[in-house]
C-alpha cells in the first residue's frame, strides 16, 4: 500500500498499543522540551481557538505491528519516529487523568483508557512509565528521564502563571484532549509510510533504515517530504480512475525530482530568495513555503504542510490542480531566471526583502510588459521611492539613511549590468548573497577622521600601507617637506608609550595632503560621490585609506577571487573618468566625483521621482 497520511487528535490515540523496538535510544526529553511544549499548547488553548482549530505536534511514524502478550494477540503500531513525542503526551494525560478528572479515570471521562507503550528491549521501562515511582527514578538513565519529564509537567501545572486557577487548567486538559469537532484540539500528524508484505528480516530493515533516516543529524521529516507524502497517498487522486491516478502520481515524482535539482542550483536559489540555503535539507520546501505564504516570524514548524493538508480536504478544491499550480509557480521561476529583464528586476526587488510570492501572484495576473511596467513602478515608488537631489542629499553619517544609500548603490549596479547588452553576464546574486554583510565604502578618505583614536596598531596598519606610496611620490618627486615626513613616520611607526593621537594625527593629515587632487573642494565625504558599495569582511581592510590603498587592495581582492560589484570596480580602476589621457591614479578629486554621479544618474534616472519645478510643472 502506500503512504497513509493524516492529522489524528490526541484523544484519537487513546486506547492504543504501540511497540518501541530494540534500535530506539530510550527517553531523552529535557525539562526545557516539555515545558515548551506546554506553553505553545497554553498559547494555543488561551486564544479561544474556533471549532475545528487545532494545535499541530510534529509527526509520528508509525506502522501496523501485531505481538503476543502472556498468549494474547495485540493489534497495534511500530513506532519509527516520534517516540519521544508519544512519551511526553503520555505523561502529561497521566497527570491530567490524576490530578484533572473526577474521581480519576480517563476511561469514565473519555469513554477510553490511556494509550500504551511497550519496549522491546526495556520491559521494565512501562512498568516505571505506571508507577513513576521517585525512589526508582535513580536506578537507570531511562527512569531519570521520564520521572524528570513528569515532574517538570507537575511544576508546570502547580507553579506556572499561566495556569494558576483550576479554570485555566481544566481549560488546557479540553485542549490537549479535545476532539476533531470541538474548539481547539492538540493532532499529531499520523504518517504510515508505504510497506509490504515482506519477511520479518526484511522489514526489521526497512523500518532501521528509515528510523536512520528520520534522526540522522536530528532532522525530523520536512514539510517537504509530508506534503510529498500527501500527494502520493492512496487517497490522494481516489475520484479518478486508478490508471489516472498512477500517471499523475508518475508525474509528480518526475517533476519533483527536476524542480528539486532546479531550486538546489546556487544561482537559482540565490535569484530567488535571501534566505541560506542550508537551512532547507529539502530544497523543493522553499517553493511550498512561497505557495503556503509562510512569513519568517511563522511559529508552527509545519504551517507549509498544514496549508496543503488543508486544501487536500477542501471538496472544492483538486488534489490534481494544487500540484499544478506548484508547477506554475516553479515555471515562473524559471522564466523570470532566462529574462534579462525579469532576472534582473525581480533579483533585485527580492534582495530588498519583497515577497516572491506577491510577485508571482501578480504576474498571473497581467501581460509580460504590463508586468515588467509594475516592476518599474515598484522600484521607483516604494524601493528608491526619491528624487535624484534627495540621492545626492542622503549621508553615510546618517543612520536612518545608511540603508538608503545600500540600497540605491545596489540597484547602480544591478542595473548598471542589466541595460548593457554587451555584458552576457547576468548580476551574480549567487556571489552578492554569499557576502555575509555588505556596507559602504567611503572611496577617498581626505583626513584622519575614520582612525580610532584609542587603537595605536591601527595607526602602524595606516603608517604599512601608506609609506611606499609616499616613497613612489618621493622618486618622482624631490620635495624636502615630502622626505621629512616619510621619515617622520617611519620613525614613528614603532609606536612607543609616549606617542599621542596628536602627533600621528598631524602627520597622517599632512600625507593626506599629498593624496587630495588639486581641485579637491573637501566636499562632504559622506555623500553617495564618496560612497561604493563592499562587502563588510573587505571593507575592514580599506578603511581610512587615501584613494590609491583601496584601488590597490581591491585589485588583488579582486584577483583572489573576491566578489567585488561592477561599479564598485569602475570607480576605482577611474572607469567613470572620461579624459582617458594623463589620468592620476592617486586621486579622487571632484572631478571624478562629478562623473561618478552623474553615471549614478543617468542609470537611475528612469526610476526617480522628478523634481517639481517653481510653476508647479
Amino acid at each position: 500500500m502506500n503512504a497513509e497520511l493524516e492529522l489524528r487528535t490526541i484523544f484519537d490515540l487513546l486506547g492504543h498499543h504501540f511497540y518501541i523496538p530494540h534500535y530506539q535510544r530510550g527517553y531523552r526529553w529535557t525539562s526545557e522540551q516539555v515545558t515548551q511544549l506546554l506553553d505553545d499548547v497554553w498559547d494555543f488553548a488561551e486564544k479561544d481557538p474556533a471549532k475545528g482549530e487545532f494545535y499541530c505536534i510534529q509527526p509520528i511514524v508509525v506502522k501496523p505491528k501485531k505481538w503476543s502478550e502472556n498468549n494474547i494477540d495485540i493489534d497495534g503500531y511500530e513506532v519509527i519516529d516520534g517516540q519521544q513525542r508519544l512519551t511526553t503526551s503520555y505523561l502529561i494525560i497521566k497527570y491530567i487523568e490524576k490530578n484533572l478528572i473526577a474521581g480519576g479515570s480517563l476511561f469514565n471521562a473519555y469513554g477510553n483508557e490511556l494509550f500504551t507503550l511497550r519496549y522491546e528491549t526495556r520491559k521494565k521501562s512501562e512498568n516505571y512509565l505506571a508507577s513513576l515511582s521517585p525512589e526508582k527514578a535513580r536506578e537507570n538513565i531511562d527512569y531519570y528521564h521520564i520521572f524528570n519529564a513528569y515532574d517538570t509537567i507537575e511544576k508546570w501545572f502547580n507553579e506556572s502563571e499561566k495556569v494558576k486557577t483550576l479554570t485555566k487548567k481544566e481549560k488546557l486538559r479540553n485542549t490537549f484532549l479535545g476532539e476533531k469537532t470541538d474548539s481547539g484540539s492538540v493532532q499529531v500528524i499520523w504518517y504510515e509510510p508505504e510497506h509490504r508484505n515482506i519477511n520479518e528480516a526484511d522489514e526489521l530493515k526497512k523500518s532501521k533504515e528509515l528510523f536512520t533516516r528520520l534522526n540522522m543529524g536530528k532532522i525530523p521529516l520536512t514539510n517537504a517530504e509530508l506534503v510529498k507524502a500527501l500527494f502520493l497517498s492512496d487517497y490522494s487522486f481516489n475520484y479518478v480512475s486508478p490508471q489516472e491516478a498512477s500517471r499523475r502520481k508518475l508525474e509528480i515524482c518526475q517533476m519533483w525530482d527536476i524542480i528539486e535539482q532546479q531550486i538546489a542550483d546556487e544561482s537559482f536559489w540565490a535569484f530567488i530568495t535571501n534566505k541560506k540555503q542550508d537551512k532547507y535539507p529539502t530544497k523543493i520546501e522553499l517553493l511550498l513555503d512561497f505557495m503556503a505564504n509562510k512569513d519568517e516570524h511563522q511559529r508552527d514548524s509545519l504551517h507549509t504542510f498544514l496549508y496543503f493538508l488543508k486544501l487536500s480536504k477542501d471538496e472544492n478544491q483538486e488534489l490534481w490542480s494544487v500540484w499544478l499550480k506548484i508547477e506554475k509557480y516553479f515555471q515562473t521561476l524559471v522564466e523570470w531566471q532566462k529574462d534579462r529583464t525579469l532576472y534582473h528586476k525581480v533579483g533585485f526587488l527580492i534582495a530588498v526583502g519583497k515577497s516572491a510570492r506577491a510577485l508571482i501572484e501578480k504576474s498571473e495576473h497581467c501581460l509580460k510588459d504590463e508586468f515588467s511596467s509594475y516592476l518599474d513602478k515598484m522600484i521607483k515608488d516604494e524601493v528608491l521611492n526619491c528624487s535624484f537631489d534627495e540621492i545626492l542629499n542622503l549621508r553615510y553619517d546618517k543612520k536612518t539613511q545608511y540603508n538608503k544609500l545600500e540600497t540605491v548603490l545596489l540597484f547602480f549596479n544591478v542595473e548598471t549590468i542589466r541595460i548593457n547588452r554587451n555584458i552576457e553576464e547576468f548580476y551574480p546574486f549567487k556571489f552578492h548573497k554569499n557576502v555575509e554583510n555588505w556596507s559602504l565604502e567611503h572611496i577617498h578618505a581626505q583626513n584622519s577622521e575614520f582612525l580610532d583614536q584609542t587603537k595605536k596598531e591601527q595607526w602602524k596598519v595606516w603608517i604599512d600601507n601608506h609609506l611606499p606610496l609616499l616613497q613612489e611620490l618621493l622618486k618622482t618627486n624631490e620635495d624636502k617637506d615630502l622626505e621629512e615626513l616619510i621619515t617622520n613616520l617611519e620613525n614613528y611607526r614603532g609606536l612607543k608609550d609616549g606617542d599621542t593621537w596628536a602627533q600621528f594625527e598631524q602627520l597622517a593629515n599632512k600625507a593626506f595632503d599629498y593624496f587630495n587632487a588639486e581641485d579637491d573642494s573637501r566636499g562632504d565625504i559622506h555623500s553617495i560621490a564618496n560612497l561604493a558599495l563592499l562587502g563588510q569582511a573587505d571593507n575592514s581592510a580599506l578603511n581610512n585609506s587615501v584613494f590609491e590603498v583601496k584601488r590597490r587592495k581591491i585589485m588583488k581582492m579582486d584577483t583572489e577571487g573576491n566578489y567585488i560589484p561592477v561599479c564598485t570596480k569602475r570607480v576605482f580602476l577611474k572607469y567613470f573618468e572620461k579624459q582617458s589621457l594623463n589620468q592620476q591614479f592617486y586621486f579622487w578629486g571632484a572631478k571624478e566625483q562629478a562623473n561618478y554621479v552623474s553615471a549614478i544618474h543617468d542609470v537611475l534616472n528612469k526610476y526617480l521621482k522628478q523634481e517639481s519645478t517653481e510653476n508647479g510643472n
